[in-house]
């Protein structure tokens, strides 16, 4: 019985410390452009209205977190666009990839 008490204690121990780990926020999505800007360097930066959007388990990127979304800038407005968005901690960057 103390062996269990001891391997749960630990369990719980690293989930913790592991949940607190979120150096990068995510979200799976798919939507299209609705508005898009070149800007200096090889990326754009758009306005996308979603139709499918789920945020990861392990480090949730939240919707009402997500403004304007740094992209390639191979896109048009219309076109779909598909992927995993990325927001690091302590950033307002929030990139598609």
């Amino acid at each position: 019985m103390k062996v269990f008490a001891v391997i749960l204690t630990l369990l719980a121990a690293t989930s913790a410390f592991a949940a607190d780990d979120c150096s990068i926020e995510q979200a799976q999505v798919i939507g299209r452009v609705t508005a898009i800007q070149s800007t200096q360097g090889d990326l754009c930066v758009a306005q996308i209205s979603f139709s499918y959007f789920e945020p990861s388990y392990a480090c949730p990127l939240l919707r009402s977190q997500v403004g304007i979304v740094e992209l390639e800038c191979n896109h048009v407005v219309g076109s779909q666009v598909d992927g995993i968005l990325n927001h690091p901690a302590g950033s307002n960057k929030v990139s598609l990839y």
